[in-house]
């Protein structure tokens, strides 16, 4: 079976559930709330997205009205003002705030080169939330890392993401 009738099977089953049963939906609905993206998703996307049949801009779609604008304003914030999120490590103490760089995302989109320069400004403690922030370490090695260490570390990774996407993606 292929992957997009894998797919359309899936979230069928997903919609059928939500229709079903109104606590999965209100789950669903609190986890869609609550995500916060950080990839740099152009405001054409995002204005396409809004205005397809599918999120309610337009055509047929169950839900009232009512439950879709709310979220299509709550998700459309964190797109064009990237806020920073403490960090919740225990070694930070939850004070720290990781910069609002995505290491993968600005990898892909203006290179190696752009993402050098961004964490060349940035502080030890604000590098390692963002290794926190973004997973970057699950052998657990940068904590002895220096700044110029833990930047090349953080460098190394967006790579490795960016390359593993590329094969993910390639259908």
């Amino acid at each position: 079976m292929s992957l997009n009738k894998t797919l359309d099977r899936l979230f069928d089953e997903i919609r059928r559930e939500a229709k079903r049963n109104p606590d999965f939906a209100n789950r669903l609905d609190a986890v869609l709330r609550v995500h916060e993206s950080r990839r740099d998703v152009p405001d054409e996307v995002v204005e396409d997205v809004l205005s397809s049949p599918a999120s309610g801009g337009g055509g047929e779609h169950s839900e009232p009205e009512g439950q879709v604008a709310p979220k299509a304003k709550r998700r459309n914030a964190p797109l064009s003002q990237p806020a920073a999120r403490p960090d919740s490590s225990p070694a930070s103490g939850g004070a720290l705030s990781a910069p609002s760089i995505n290491p993968a995302g600005l990898y892909k989109k203006d290179g190696e080169a752009a993402l050098i320069a961004a964490l060349a400004s940035q502080e030890l403690t604000a590098l390692r939330a963002l290794v926190a922030e973004h997973n970057l370490d699950p052998s657990g090695v940068t904590p002895s890392l220096t700044r110029d260490e833990l930047a090349a570390h953080i460098v190394a990774q967006a790579k490795k993401r960016a390359e593993r996407d590329e094969k993910m993606f390639d259908y």
